[in-house]
Order: C-alpha cells, then sequence, then structure tokens
C-alpha cells in the first residue's frame, strides 16, 4: 500500500514539473539598438552628470531633489542617477557590437593587482572618449509635481497618472588632439516613446532600470537607445548589418553647436 501511494506521488510531482516547464517561458529581451559585423572603435565613457536644478540639494524641504530622491535607492540616491545612466549606456553600446568599451577604472584596478605578481599590462588604445551631462529631469504626476513640493506616498503613484521627462547632452572627444567632436541633445518624456522595448512575461532588469519609478526609467531607456543610435550610425555605419525600428516619428535632438 505503501508502496503504490509513493509511486502515486512521483507521477503527480513528475506530471506537476512537466506542466511547469511547459508553461515557464524565457525570452530574451530585444534592445532596440543597430549591430554590427564587427567592432570598428574602443570607446571609453567619462563619469556623467547631472547638472539638472532637481539633482541638486539646495536644502530646501520642497525642492526637486528631495521629492526625486523618493524614487531612488541605494547609496547614490539621485546624485546617482548620472551612473546608472552610465551604465545603461554601456550597456546599450555593447549590445550593438560595433564598439569595444574600455573600463578605465576597471584597468586600472586591474592594473594594480597584476603588477604585484610581477605582470605588466599593456595600456589599451582609446579610439574614442564619450561623456554626457543630465541638463533637465522631472517626475510628476496629475495632481501635483514632484518637484513642485508636492510629494506623494508612492505607493499611491500608478502608470496612467505618472509622467517624467529628461535631456541628455552627448559629447564625444578625439583622445589624441583633445578636440570636441560630436555632440547632440537628446529629449524624452512619458508620453510617447520612440523605441519598443521588453518582452513577453519578462521584466526589464539587468542594468535597464536606475530608479524606482517607471516613468522615469523609461524616459532614460529613450534617450539612452536614442544616443547609441546616434553614435552607430555616425561611427560605425559601413558596418550596421541590422537596425531597430522607431515607434514614432518624434524627433526630440538637435544639434548643438
Amino acid at each position: 500500500m505503501r508502496r503504490k501511494v509513493l509511486v502515486a506521488l512521483v507521477a503527480l510531482c513528475l506530471v506537476g514539473t512537466t506542466a511547469f516547464s511547459e508553461e515557464t517561458k524565457v525570452e530574451e529581451i530585444k534592445v532596440p539598438v543597430p549591430h554590427c559585423s564587427e567592432p570598428v572603435l574602443s570607446v571609453a565613457i567619462n563619469d556623467i552628470e547631472c547638472t539638472a536644478a532637481s539633482c541638486q540639494d539646495t536644502g530646501s524641504p520642497s525642492a526637486g531633489f528631495a521629492a526625486l530622491a523618493q524614487l531612488f535607492s541605494g547609496a547614490g540616491g539621485v546624485k546617482g542617477i548620472g551612473n546608472g545612466v552610465k551604465s545603461m549606456l554601456t550597456n546599450a553600446l555593447q549590445e550593438t557590437k560595433c564598439f569595444k568599451i574600455i573600463d578605465l577604472a576597471k584597468f586600472q584596478q586591474m592594473k594594480k593587482m597584476l603588477e604585484a605578481t610581477g605582470q605588466t599590462v599593456t595600456p589599451p588604445k582609446i579610439d574614442l572618449f564619450i561623456s554626457g551631462q543630465i541638463t533637465s529631469v522631472s517626475v510628476g504626476k496629475s495632481g501635483g509635481a514632484l518637484g513642485g513640493g508636492f510629494i506623494p506616498i508612492l505607493g499611491l503613484i500608478s502608470k496612467s497618472t505618472e509622467t517624467a521627462d529628461i535631456t541628455f547632452d552627448l559629447m564625444t572627444m578625439n583622445p589624441t588632439t583633445l578636440e570636441q567632436g560630436e555632440s547632440k541633445s537628446f529629449k524624452a518624456n512619458s508620453e510617447q516613446t520612440s523605441w519598443g522595448f521588453g518582452a513577453v512575461g519578462a521584466g526589464v532588469g539587468g542594468g535597464w532600470s536606475i530608479s524606482k519609478s517607471l516613468a522615469l526609467d523609461s524616459v532614460v531607456r529613450d534617450v539612452v537607445f536614442s544616443a547609441t543610435n546616434y553614435l552607430a550610425e555616425t561611427f560605425a555605419k559601413d558596418k550596421i548589418i541590422d537596425r531597430p525600428a522607431q515607434k514614432t516619428a518624434k524627433s526630440d535632438s538637435k544639434n548643438q553647436e
């Protein structure tokens, strides 16, 4: 009797495992950036600063900094938004396979570690420096803007009422001559999206989120993907083998003279 019960339980577990396996789907997130046949340049991304008023801690309880800070976690807080944008831009550029990404900070760390063992490290060749500034960023909801003194409880902000916008200035520099190269400004708001992103049944973690705000993450991704497409088309156009499609004809970027 016990043996029959044990056999029945094992069979039930196997059926349950099979059903779970059939229902579980893992789908790769498709990042809307161009793809190249091979890298054309080695690039290094400098620190990205947030010079927007809402990123500055003025000490006022009603300042945009205090409200925006609610949407961030971790030691960096809202002042770490630049690091988040830099990380996301690095991921997007790596996704294109158009560039070799050189992390100078990690190179220095590894160089010191290996020198302790008598090994020498050849410095990487940098073809292009990329830098940027977040010149404006705001998050709000219908009934009151977060930067204007109205600070709602986070749990009460819904996807349908939350809004965000951001302006990101991208600059490049020739490391040999130190001459400023291409520069462009990208703007995005949560009311319209330029790029489709995501996968059915999958979240958008993995370096594609920097805050607790769905709207803010969305606009940050929008400008990062636009900047990545611009860099690929500018410096690796002949090597591009696949291009993403834009969702709208929106063009919120302009050249910086």
